[in-house]
């Protein structure tokens, strides 16, 4: 875990968009500030609904970026499909691929968990299994119904890690870990360009890199829950944050 007497980097995190009692709110689960604060560096909120002007702003004044997992879905039409979709957030949806095309143009470190691993994916050319659970040849990757955290963040299944990617090198010699699982959708058609990092026993992919950029990551799973007890979500965090401070260093000048 980054540890420095210098100022740590800034963590652009994306926002969700809401309605509360007839009010419209920003939201983001305190999961992801909280993992961001514990490996040395300081979030600040991407309100979704942001004008791509204010998107160009806001990515000069952040060393990374997050995109955080969300009840709500990608719309269908953003990877050509036409289901009905009743848990879309669109101001997301805009936020998030304005901020990853930016990223990837001005090689500004990513790190994408659930839904935004799955935004990863559709921006760049992929495609969702809208009901993961209702795909032949698939397991239920959704979370527990049950109202305890510690239940629904625990380990569900393993990954086996690819032998070409960035996570071999991380995990050495390790070739798989244990994750949670609290998804719907998943990847159907990866995305030209993507390195599959990761994958669950049933073949679902879990996580990809773009290994032509500096960090940009993806994992299906939830990472942030607990994020110092887990071995590799410490290496993935770490790793962000090194990325992101050596960006840092680079506007400073250092």
């Amino acid at each position: 875990m980054m540890n420095s007497t210098k100022a740590g980097p800034v963590i652009g995190v994306v926002c969700c968009k809401k309605s509360l009692e007839g009010y419209g709110i920003q939201s983001v689960n305190e999961f992801y500030l909280h993992a961001i604060k514990q490996f040395g560096a300081n979030p600040v909120l991407f309100p979704a609904g942001s004008t791509a002007e204010e998107i160009q702003q806001l990515i000069g004044l952040v060393d990374g970026v997050l995109l955080t997992g969300s009840h709500s879905n990608v719309a269908p039409a953003r990877y050509g499909a036409a289901h009905d979709e009743p848990k879309k957030d669109e101001g997301r949806d805009a936020l998030s691929f304005a901020l990853i095309d930016t990223c990837i143009k001005e090689n500004v470190p990513i790190l994408g968990i659930c839904r935004g691993f799955q935004e990863m994916n559709v921006a760049l050319g992929g495609s969702l299994h809208p009901k993961v659970h209702e795909v032949e040849g698939f397991n239920d990757h959704r979370e527990s119904p049950l109202n305890d955290m510690v239940i629904k963040y625990s380990p569900a299944h393993p990954v086996n890690i690819s032998d070409n990617g960035i996570f071999a090198e991380w995990l050495a010699p390790l070739d798989n870990i244990e994750v949670n699982s609290l998804h719907g959708q998943g990847v159907n058609q990866l995305a030209p360009g993507l390195t599959v990092e990761a994958v669950a026993p049933d073949g679902l992919i879990e996580a990809f890199s773009l290994q032509a950029h500096p960090f940009f990551i993806g994992v299906q799973w939830h990472p942030e829950w607990q994020a110092t007890e887990n071995h590799f979500s410490r290496i993935l965090f770490d790793q962000f944050m090194i990325s992101a401070s050596k960006r840092r260093s680079l506007h400073d000048g250092n």
